[in-house]
């Protein structure tokens, strides 16, 4: 049996008055008793916002981000509406009286607004974009372990430090040291010993006992 436009237009109502309590962090429960409603159908909203929710987003938010979203939203509406009523003239009564007569006067003063609103809404807007990744990353360069100096800075500091520390004294570490560096143990381990040393020179004859 179809809906009628009704029952759809009060349903829509009850929806948008269950997912205002719920970003605001009313329980279930709390939101059925201050809506005359019961839990059940409360939890069947909710699911209903939750996947409108899922479909309106651009990406695939989980349901905490989609949660926190809707906390920005709300607060950012009526941070809106704080903005436009501190621009609003602000009116007062003063009352006046000579004994016999009294006499009201009406002040008004003209308002320019309270731009600790504007902040408000700043940072919501912010915090927004980050929760939907639409910054570019910051860029940190890598610096030393204590953060005082860049890090290729204290390379290079570390390794003087370590060149004036050795027994011979401070030396140049590039390409060519490396490679004479890596050379060592081959050079060590192809070294010929005294008694397998070879040589391309003739044996001394053994001498005779006078045999021709």
């Amino acid at each position: 049996m179809p809906v009628s436009r009704a029952k759809k237009a009060e349903m829509v109502r009850r929806r948008r008055a269950v997912g205002d309590l719920f970003v605001q962090g009313h329980s279930q429960i709390a939101i059925a008793d201050q809506l005359g409603i019961s839990q059940p159908t409360v939890s069947t909203d909710l699911k209903a916002i939750q996947k409108q929710w899922r479909e309106a987003a651009v990406r695939d938010f989980d349901e905490q981000r989609e949660r926190e979203l809707r906390k920005l939203d709300a607060l950012e509406l009526e941070s809106w509406k704080a903005w436009q009523r501190s621009q609003k003239p602000s009116q007062e009564a003063i009352l006046t009286t000579d004994g016999t007569s009294q006499r009201t006067q009406k002040k008004v003063a003209e308002q320019v607004g309270d731009v600790r609103f504007l902040e408000q809404i700043s940072k919501c807007i912010a915090a927004r974009r980050a929760l939907l990744g639409l910054d570019a990353p910051t860029k940190v360069a890598p610096t030393s372990p204590d953060g005082s100096e860049a890090y290729h800075c204290h390379v290079m500091s570390e390794l003087m430090r370590l060149a004036e520390q050795s027994s011979v004294g401070p030396v140049v570490i590039d390409a060519e040291a490396i490679e004479r560096e890596s050379q060592l143990p081959r050079l060590e381990q192809s070294k010929p010993t005294a008694e397998g040393l070879v040589t391309d020179e003739m044996p001394n004859p053994v001498p005779t006992s006078g045999v021709t």
